[in-house]
């Protein structure tokens, strides 16, 4: 698969994940919440209300039982003979005058439902009310209210009615409501802007007006519901308009109390909450998402990054493969290369002999001592490049280390001499300082120097990285502390930073271009001084240079 489309695909399902996985429980509690706080506002507005239209219906009673006490009270305290004729004529017209303007009229009527006496405005003494549905209920029970009629006066109104048992005989006293102050006290009710509170009958007939479309004895058109408790609310749309009722019975059932607001009013304080709750989830899909752009853009960078470096490593790996079939390759040539100098070294001696006896039978001195020079030369390049064969087969080789005495002060030069010709083609300026009293150490002979030859490789290339081929020191020390051997290689390369320092003895790190470092340098010789039971570290400064201390205990000395 392309590594491209891989990535985007890991980012994509990252991006998406990391959307649904906080969006879920998050839309999840909003819901809740919402539907509680719903469910808790609904039932609020909804007793509330239902409240209101108790206790307007306790008002509107208690009102009604006032002018029933009242009107019960004049009839107690009136005599009979004051009930009829011009006496009960003056007493009726005196009582209404004292009551105010709660009474439009009042009047007495006789045992056989007729009116003896009336005070008000319309022409009623004579008329008879026995058949009238009023009347009769009034005598029965003792007390009555009457829905709104027309009557005998073709006006709407209702009346209060008592009943007294006077002699054997019953007398009723009547008085009619004014209807304007009765419905003014219906319609005062503080339920919101669009509260409106009103009064039905059985049939539905309006007893007082409404406020929005309803007038006094019209039939109102909406679909109550039937009562089964003493109150109760509802929802219902009346002409278009969605309203919260509550619903009271009173007047012994007869009428029906309603007052009702608009629902979009009533439930104002949830759909308030509505818009916070979408607010907030607007507001935390907003949050969400740009932390999910952020957070799976920063993880698909790492995973490129570390992919990359991955790479990295497959490549430095693959160096390192190579390197070491190089290595096997020069032990090899340096293997084959021995051959032809034992050769060499045996007809130098063979050469060497030949000319002892041309000397002693007196050939010509002079070209003896010419040819001896010759032969001199040739046993020293030979020797050279014998131990430098030997130097390679030993740094080449596989085998377990085994560990032998060390002596440092010899030690270290000739490791030293094996890059000297090195660093003097760089203009570097390579010394020694190596204390006589150095303790002699057990170690591979074959490993220390590639520890040693690795320090001083990197020394070379930090020196020539800052200076070229000029001005470039490089110093190697050997001092005897506490009984162990302390080597230091100092140079005035560019240097370290701290955060370089901390990271060059990890496997595959490197600080060189690619193809100049495996990154396996340090760490292989940091493992082989820490096999000897030493230590190496390191101290540098950014652009001043850097120094490597390798501390190795030191052989006991034998007596």
């Amino acid at each position: 698969m392309n590594k491209n489309a891989m990535f985007t695909g890991v980012h994509r399902l990252l991006f998406v994940s990391m959307i649904i996985v906080p969006a879920v429980p998050l839309f999840l509690a909003a819901a809740i919440g919402f539907y509680s706080y719903v469910e808790t506002t609904k039932n609020f507005a909804t007793n509330a209300i239902e409240q209101v239209a108790v206790d307007h219906r306790n008002m509107i009673a208690g009102f009604l039982d006032e002018r029933r006490a009242d009107l019960e009270t004049i009839l107690a305290l009136t005599p009979v003979d004051a009930l009829s004729g011009a006496a009960g004529q003056a007493e009726v017209s005196r009582i209404l005058r004292a009551s105010g303007s709660v009474f439009q009229d009042m009047g007495v009527i006789d045992p056989e439902g007729k009116q003896r006496a009336y005070s008000g405005p319309y022409a009623l003494v004579g008329k008879i009310y026995r058949n009238t549905a009023w009347y009769r209920e009034t005598v029965r029970r003792g007390y009555y209210v009457s829905d709104v009629f027309l009557g005998y006066r073709n006006v709407p109104h209702f009346v209060v009615a008592v009943a007294r048992r006077i002699q054997g005989q019953v007398w009723v006293l009547r008085a009619t409501i004014d209807s304007n102050l009765f419905g003014r006290l219906v319609e005062q009710v503080s339920v919101g802007d669009s509260g409106e509170a009103y009064i039905l009958n059985r049939d539905g007939v309006f007893q007082t007006d409404r406020r929005s479309h309803g007038e006094l004895l019209e039939h109102d058109l909406f679909n109550y519901p039937t009562h089964d408790e003493s109150v109760m609310a509802f929802t219902g749309k009346d002409q278009e308009v969605e309203y919260l009722f509550a619903s009271a019975t009173m007047n012994d059932g007869k009428w029906r109390l309603v007052v009702r607001q608009k629902r979009d009013e009533a439930f104002q304080s949830t759909m308030a909450a509505a818009y916070t709750v979408l607010l907030i989830l607007v507001c935390g899909g907003v949050v969400i998402v740009f932390l999910a752009v952020i957070v799976s853009r920063r993880v698909l960078e790492t995973l490129q990054r570390q992919a990359e470096e991955v790479d990295i490593l497959e490549n430095q790996l693959l160096q390192a493969a190579r390197l070491a079939e190089l290595g096997e390759m020069a032990a090899g040539f340096a293997h084959e290369i021995n051959n032809p100098l034992q050769v060499m070294k045996t007809d130098t001696a063979l050469l060497e002999i030949t000319l002892s006896d041309l000397v002693e039978k007196g050939t010509d001195a002079d070209l003896c001592a010419e040819a001896q020079e010759v032969v001199d030369q040739f046993s020293i390049q030979i020797g050279r490049c014998a131990a430098i064969t030997r130097e390679i087969l030993r740094f080449g080789r596989q085998d377990a280390p085994e560990l032998q005495p060390v002596v440092l002060t010899t030690y270290i030069p000739e490791v030293g001499a094996m890059v000297q010709a090195k660093a003097e083609v760089h203009g570097i300026r390579l010394q020694f300082d190596v204390d006589a009293n150095s303790p002699t150490i057990a170690a591979d002979p074959g490993q220390l120097q590639q520890v040693m030859i690795n320090l001083l490789n990197n020394a070379i290339y930090a020196v020539v990285d800052r200076h070229g081929t000029e001005g470039g020191e490089i110093s190697v020390s050997v001092k005897n502390i506490q009984g162990s051997a302390v080597i230091r290689v100092v140079d005035n390369g560019t240097g370290m930073s701290q955060d370089i320092q901390s990271k060059i003895f990890l496997p595959f790190y490197t600080t060189k271009p690619p193809g100049q470092g495996t990154g396996m340098g340090l760490p292989v010789c940091h493992t082989i001084i820490d096999s000897l039971g030493g230590e190496l570290t390191v101290e540098s400064v950014r652009g001043e240079g850097t120094t490597f201390v390798i501390t190795v205990p030191g052989m006991p000395n034998r007596s």
